[in-house]
């Protein structure tokens, strides 16, 4: 939420300082704001893709952590099959000898 807003402010505040460098300023004043607002632009370009960024990141982490979790219950299925195996070839030797 909070990059949301703070995406939103910087754009309209580069639009709000480029309408107003071509409205109220003259000159080198002019140049200034098209700079700031140019700045203030690319900031929030960025920003932008940042966001993409930590998106992705944040997806692949969470793929990661299920894969783990998965691979860490498979472990665990495997070994539970080991010791019923374990206990039925028990089973047999007894039947076996018997």
């Amino acid at each position: 939420m909070f990059r949301l807003v703070t995406n939103i402010f910087l754009f309209l505040l580069s639009v709000c300082l480029l309408y107003g460098s071509y409205t109220y300023l003259f000159g080198k004043w002019m140049l200034l704001g098209i700079f700031v607002s140019g700045i203030c632009f690319g900031i929030f370009l960025m920003m932008l893709k940042i966001n993409v960024k930590n998106d992705k990141l944040n997806s692949y982490k969470r793929e990661l952590e299920k894969e783990s979790v998965n691979s860490d219950e498979n472990a665990a299925k495997v070994k539970v099959l080991e010791s019923k195996i374990e206990v039925l070839e028990k089973a047999l030797e007894n039947a076996l000898n018997k």
